[in-house]
């Protein structure tokens, strides 16, 4: 069985980047998904699972700052 890989932190930094600047609305267009694509060398359904997967993290990690 394949193990899966963390991806790559210059790319994880682009993401979290761009998560930030957008916060309000955390849906990149699909011409914003390919630039990301281009820029990390990643495919775009990566690019789409780490954008799903920050979406679904998100209200957590707005409780756990209020706890804080």
């Amino acid at each position: 069985r394949k193990r899966r890989g963390n991806l790559p932190k210059e790319a994880t930094k682009a993401f979290k980047e761009w998560f930030q600047e957008h916060k309000d609305s955390p849906y990149p267009s699909e011409d914003e998904k390919q630039r990301l694509c281009d820029m990390t060398k990643l495919n775009m359904s990566q690019v789409n699972n780490w954008f799903i997967n920050a979406r679904r993290r998100l209200p957590r990690q707005d409780a756990k700052q209020r706890v804080e």
